[in-house]
């Protein structure tokens, strides 16, 4: 297992990754409704950093070696499940373009 540290910091690039590039699709969209449906992806990136990075600080069964694997391996799919679509829906904004 990664360190916490670790996690916490690969989390914080991919997500500035994805904010980046919807800071980019929202300056370059002309329609207002684009741009708002894009502050709402903004608003559920931020809202899911916050929640992987508490998440990461307080695994279940901290005592139980078993129960800790477990947890961070559910929390790895969880983190590559909700990137992966936020980057779809990116990428549905830059075809929409």
């Amino acid at each position: 297992m990664a360190s916490q540290r670790t996690l916490k910091k690969e989390i914080i690039a991919e997500v500035m990754r994805l904010f980046d590039e919807a800071l980019i699709i929202r300056a370059v969209s002309g329609s207002e409704a684009m741009q708002a449906e894009i502050e709402d992806l903004m608003d559920d990136i931020m809202v899911f950093t916050d929640d992987s990075l508490r998440r990461v600080t307080h695994p279940s069964g901290k005592h139980n070696p078993q129960l800790v694997k477990a947890y961070y391996r559910d929390l790895g799919h969880y983190i590559i499940t909700n990137l992966t679509s936020f980057s779809e829906r990116l990428d549905d904004f830059v075809e929409g373009l």
